[in-house]
């Protein structure tokens, strides 16, 4: 490959750096829980000084003049970590025997100052190698050091040329025979397949036409029970609980008497082999009602033999003014640049050969850039593999891209090789991730999610990460990453030794982690039995993951002395494992477990993350009780516990009333009521996110807990939920809230089977700074929703789900700042309120299988919007209802 895109090696050297940088603030935030001496603390600020300072000393040396220092830096700097960790593991172990701890802080000194010294002598190497730069290294305005600002990304559905085409498909899908009909579209990687495909199922005249959409994305190493589960849930098809019950067959039949009769389209995306279409084919009826399935494939014979009779659709690369106009489109739009630097855009676009991805990050590239000098030289590089077969192509503009990611991102981005190729990514869980991976060079814990979030919107900006799933507000819930930049991904982080993948079906039972190697993930099925885990008892492993539905025979043997994360939420374990107690530095452990009863997590100082799931089977089951220990977990920020409850904080004495505070604490997730106590809230009142959730007997036993919101100061974000599996049980009227008792900072406010009488509406209209309503589920009791008074000051997103709502009447237009209006399944609504006509706010209506009348009614409403002039408004159709 040509040396301009041989990828840097220094970024391994970053990571590690930045990763002992953190574990020196972990110290120094446990410093009282350890007894750390003033010698102790004043070692660690002066390591993480020296060790800060060579962070920016190797940011701004030349890298060809100091290449084959990287590696040493990484060496020095992983093996000052693995010795601190392990002796902060032997503190945390001694702290209840005075003499054996006395010795363990006198050896953490020691090593804390060979450190220091070893920090020293590789800062004087990197100078005396290159004197040129001294000067630079302690000037942190040069370099690509600033953080990235933090801004939503419009770009996950962009599409230049194939305007003729997409009105050929639209018509293909919406007209023709009454049989089922399968359209393939088929080209090489990176040509726009999926995006065209996705622009199609979100088209407005598909929403209105089919009553069930589906999509699926297949990929080489496809589940079919998988793809099952995933049409049913967009079919809407029966409680997940009961479908994972199921076996395959029993499945495939359920799906196909689900999609009986309705008229429904199937996107099949990334399918690779015959087999998997003769598999899912099997489960599609045809009885006449004009559905469709469009599949997207880079292999030919499969979308031939998919779709025979007719012709597969195949892409095109784009010609030269399509390339022309995609590239402006990401480097130009909202940038100024002078009339030179198109010129040198036209030429980087041309030698792209119509390949939009690599259009698409070179562009972004470039549009980071402020320079002529740097444009050209971007430009030549592109121009050197103008020639080359289009995969190598844009293996080479992703190096490019890669190499031109400030220092701080590039870990970041290697790290989403540890997620399966064409998976669904939650945001929350690779924030979290990232900041339990010390891959953020943050000091404090202040902030965190917010400088995390920062670093995705970067990549996304730049073409390398997509956004698959928004919230109402246009919050980012999931993203993806392309094939290609997967395998770019895993490549890279395989070269460095960062990253090792398990797949048994090619290592088989007896898979060894290489020496040195930090993360690990499982991405296939397969035993994770006893004779595996003593290889890994002393490894230097710092992340365990298992991303695929796993039988692990004995979770006792996991023994990783140093690792940070432990992601097991996809196997269901029986008890909670002893063990994982020992693992004082874990930051991160998600776990899936069926029996009810204590988790002893108290010796876990250093956990910033706890997620403890249930099958669904076991819900209906006792409480999951948190130790009291949990109140002096001070670095914890996210609690996930399913049917949670906690203890009240104990204050044992003055000096450890704020260890019984959980000062970081951003999220807490299903708490049940009999645990919304003054105590307790007043013990998590820095929380932003939280979730109250219970059957209807908890809440009517604990009647009076809304009063104790008010203890929440900073809560953006609140969900009160009766999960459905309690639907049957459900009984009037579970909330009963009075003026006041809602925090006024709310800006998100969820209900789902709480039946709260309508005329308590009034009480959340006052919230003065609510952005976000969501209705679930019978939230509401009663057919009408009467708005008589003027309210929702700053509500933007309304969505009503499953209400028994006949009548929503408002005289006036009282949502004076609302944007969107989500209605889904709400069957006996005929009408909305006719103030929206009137609303200079309103951009869009969506109705999901409602009734005609309803539709009709919205329509109307669009159709005044329009004869006023105003086209902001759209309605979106999708499904409908029979009434």
């Amino acid at each position: 490959m040509y040396s301009v895109f041989e990828v840097q090696r220094e970024m391994a050297a970053y990571v590690a750096l930045t990763s002992l940088m953190g574990t020196i603030e972990q110290l120094q935030l446990l410093q009282s829980n350890l007894d750390l001496l003033d010698t102790h603390v004043q070692s660690l600020n002066l390591l993480y000084e020296k060790v800060d300072s060579l962070h920016e000393l190797l940011d701004h040396f030349d890298d060809e003049q100091t290449k084959n220092l990287h590696a040493k830096v990484r060496h020095i700097a992983n093996e000052a970590e693995d010795e601190v960790e392990s002796q902060m593991k032997v503190v945390m172990e001694e702290q209840h025997d005075r003499l054996h701890q006395k010795e363990a802080l006198e050896s953490l000194f020691e090593i804390l100052q060979r450190g220091i010294e070893n920090v020293d002598s590789l800062k004087e190497e990197l100078i005396k190698h290159s004197d040129n730069n001294t000067s630079q290294a302690g000037n942190s305005s040069l370099g690509d050091s600033s953080s990235p600002r933090l801004h939503a990304s419009t770009l996950e559905n962009d599409m230049v040329g194939y305007n003729i085409e997409q009105e050929n498909m639209l018509s293909q899908l919406t007209s023709g025979s009454p049989e089922l009909e399968v359209i393939s579209v088929t080209g090489m990687g990176g040509i726009g397949k999926s995006t065209f495909a996705k622009k199609l199922f979100s088209h407005p005249s598909i929403l209105s036409f089919f009553d069930i959409r589906g999509w699926i994305t297949v990929s080489e190493n496809y589940s079919y029970r998988n793809m099952l589960l995933g049409l049913l849930k967009d079919a809407n098809i029966g409680k997940e609980e009961d479908l994972d019950k199921k076996s395959d067959s029993d499945l495939a039949v359920c799906l196909k008497q689900s999609l009986m009769g309705r008229r429904y389209l199937i996107v099949v995306d990334d399918i690779w082999s015959k087999n998997a279409w003769d598999e899912i084919r099997l489960c599609l009826p045809d009885d006449g009602k004009r559905s469709r399935v469009l599949l997207t494939t880079r292999d030919v014979e499969v979308a031939q033999y998919a779709s025979s009779p007719k012709d597969p659709f195949r892409m095109h690369l784009l010609d030269q003014e399509d390339s022309w106009n995609l590239f402006y489109q990401k480097a130009f739009v909202e940038k100024d640049f002078a009339i030179e630097f198109e010129d040198v855009g036209k030429e980087v676009a041309k030698n792209c050969n119509g390949l939009p991805l690599t259009i698409a990050v070179v562009a972004k590239v470039l549009s980071g850039k402020r320079t002529l000098e740097e444009w050209r030289k971007v430009a030549e590089s592109v121009s050197s593999l103008a020639d080359v077969d289009a995969y190598q192509q844009c293996s080479g503009v992703l190096a490019l891209s890669y190499n031109h990611l400030p220092s701080y991102l590039k870990g970041c981005f290697l790290y989403f090789g540890l997620f399966p190729k064409a998976s669904e990514i939650s945001m929350e869980k690779l924030i979290r991730l990232w900041i339990a991976e010390e891959l953020l060079k943050v000091k404090g814990m202040e902030g965190l999610e917010e400088v995390a979030a920062s670093h995705l919107n970067y990549l996304i900006d730049k073409s390398l990460v997509i956004v698959s799933e928004r919230s109402m507000d246009g919050k980012i819930m999931t993203c993806i990453i392309h094939d290609l930049v997967h395998d770019f991904c895993l490549k890279e982080a395989d070269s460095q030794n960062l990253l090792y993948i398990v797949n048994t079906d090619i290592d088989g039972p007896l898979w060894v982690i290489p020496e040195g190697c930090r993360w690990v993930s499982q991405q296939s099925w397969g035993f994770l039995s006893q004779r595996r885990f003593p290889d890994l008892a002393y490894s230097k492993l710092r992340s365990f993951s298992v991303n695929h539905k796993t039988l692990i025979v004995d979770v006792e043997r996991c023994h990783f002395k140093l690792l940070r994360v432990l992601d097991l939420e996809k196997i269901n374990i029986f008890n909670f494992p002893i063990a994982i107690q020992d693992l004082v530095l874990l930051r991160y452990l998600a776990l899936c477990i069926s029996r009810c009863g204590q988790f002893p997590i108290s010796k876990l100082l250093n956990l910033q993350t706890l997620i403890v799931l249930s099958p669904r089977i076991f819900r209906k089951k006792a409480y999951r009780s948190l130790p009291d220990g949990i109140w002096k977990l001070s670095q914890l920020r996210h609690l996930d516990c399913w049917s949670m409850y906690l203890d009240s904080p104990q204050t044992v004495s003055e000096n450890e009333v704020k260890n019984l505070v959980l000062e970081n604490i951003q999220t807490v997730s299903e708490l049940i009521p009999s645990c919304c106590t003054k105590e307790i809230f007043e013990a998590i009142n820095k929380v932003k996110k939280l979730e109250i959730a219970g059957t209807t007997e908890e809440f009517h036993s604990e009647t009076g807990w809304e009063t104790n919101l008010k203890y929440l100061i900073e809560l953006g974000a609140l969900n009160v939920t009766v999960p459905t599996d309690f639907v049957s049980d459900r009984l009037p009227c579970l909330i009963n809230p009075s003026p006041g008792s809602f925090p006024p900072n709310i800006k998100k406010l969820t209900f789902s089977g709480t039946c709260i009488p309508w005329n308590c509406m009034n009480i959340f209209s006052k919230l003065p700074n609510l952005e976000v309503l969501e209705l679930k589920d019978d939230a509401f009791s009663g057919d009408e929703w009467e708005i008589t008074e003027m309210g929702f000051p700053k509500l933007k997103c309304l969505l009503l789900e499953d209400l028994y709502l006949r009548y929503w009447t408002a005289s006036d237009d009282y949502f004076q700042c609302l944007e969107r209006v989500c209605i889904r399944e709400c069957r006996l609504l005929q009408e909305i309120p006719e103030g929206f006509a009137d609303s200079v706010t309103l951009q869009l209506i969506e109705l999901h299988k409602c009734c005609h009348p309803l539709v009709t009614f919205a329509k109307q409403i669009q159709e005044n919007h329009e004869e006023l002039g105003n086209n902001m408004l759209k309605v979106y159709v999708i499904g409908s209802n029979e009434v």
